[in-house]
């Protein structure tokens, strides 16, 4: 039942609460506008066809609901659509966060576990699912490999406690003496692990004075892939485009084309996805509160996973305004769940 408190600081009464909620659940589930009539044949509200249409209007007038001219119906609002995910749908998201039986068991590297839990995420909602890889330049190095491909080829490995794998190809003009490599790798291993991608302290370990000339000008080659691996682009990945773009253009939204165009430009994705990275709770954007205006005929629903006192990335759910909320938290609370353990245990 939704919070009477929350209720009346929305100026709604349990009545006006309880027509909403049936209004709202009625229209994500198929579409259409809903009347006074539906809700008098299918609702109990023990009051009569007349007062419930005197509740609609008030709904209608307060912002909650629009009316279409092409229909006696109403619709919900980004404003409606607000006061029922705070409130009715609250106790709806924990049992289906609870019940839900997720990714399940999702193991190997993290690359991949990120993909398959976009993958399972879409399917679950039939929306666009997104998932931001940890950030590299915070990320401490657990492990540097350098390997001899070919006589004048060698490869850098960087191995971060996030998972991530970060790597380089240096070409030298001349043959490369084997025994540098070996050096280089030794030396890596006892100077950076545990430092973090971007840091000062980790510039300075790269830039040792007491080395010898050979030495210095070695480590200087190599050492441009810990530079690459720390501006490199937060990894994204995106899966359930095709069920997006349907859902949109069956509710009418004007969003297509926008947000065809936004897929193309994953930075910006990311940076959407970024804005939730600070929060505790459910990331939640509705219609006109998404930040750009060519996305307000969509929502977003976030969360971020990570280790203890630290969020590493956030999975989210972007879709029309007319989505199942309840069932969309739900399944992105428990996909950052899941993928929070999976990183606890690699940091580990």
């Amino acid at each position: 039942m939704p919070d009477h408190n929350q209720n009346e600081e929305a100026g709604l009464s349990a009545r006006l609460a309880g027509i909403l909620t049936a209004v709202i659940e009625y229209h994500v589930a198929t579409g259409k506008p809903v009347g006074s009539r539906f809700l008098c044949q299918n609702f109990d509200f023990k009051v009569s066809a007349s007062t419930v249409r005197s509740e609609l209007a008030r709904l209608e007038a307060m912002g909650f609901l629009t009316h279409p001219h092409t229909s006696a119906g109403r619709l919900p609002t980004d404003k409606g659509y607000r006061f029922y995910v705070d409130t009715s749908a609250r106790e709806k998201r924990k049992r289906r966060a609870a019940n839900d039986p997720g990714p399940g068991q999702l193991e190997g590297e993290i690359e991949d576990v990120l993909r398959r839990s976009a993958e399972i995420l879409a399917r679950t909602t039939g929306l666009l699912a997104l998932v931001s890889a940890p950030s590299q330049d915070n990320t401490a190095i657990r492990h540097v490999e350098v390997l001899q491909l070919h006589p004048e080829m060698v490869v850098v490995v960087i191995i971060t406690a996030s998972g991530g794998v970060a790597k380089k190809l240096v070409i030298f003009e001349d043959v490369v003496d084997p025994g540098l490599v070996n050096w280089v790798r030794s030396y890596l291993n006892e100077a950076v692990l545990g430092l973090e991608l971007g840091s000062r302290r980790l510039m300075l370990r790269l830039e040792d004075a007491g080395l010898s000339t050979v030495e210095q000008t070695f480590l200087a080659a190599v050492s441009s892939a810990f530079a690459d691996a720390a501006v490199g682009a937060r990894g994204l990945y995106v899966d359930g485009a095709s069920s997006f773009f349907s859902r949109l253009e069956a509710d009418g939204s004007s969003a297509v084309r926008s947000m065809m165009e936004l897929l193309d430009r994953q930075d910006e994705i990311v940076k959407l996805l970024g804005a939730a990275i600070s929060e505790r709770q459910v990331y939640l954007r509705i219609g006109r509160e998404m930040p750009a205006v060519a996305m307000r005929g969509c929502s977003l629903v976030a969360a971020n996973y990570g280790v203890a006192h630290r969020n590493l990335g956030t999975v989210g759910v972007l879709g029309p305004t007319r989505m199942d909320y309840p069932e969309v938290i739900g399944s992105v609370e428990y996909t950052a769940s899941t993928l929070s353990r999976l990183v606890e245990e690699i940091y580990n």
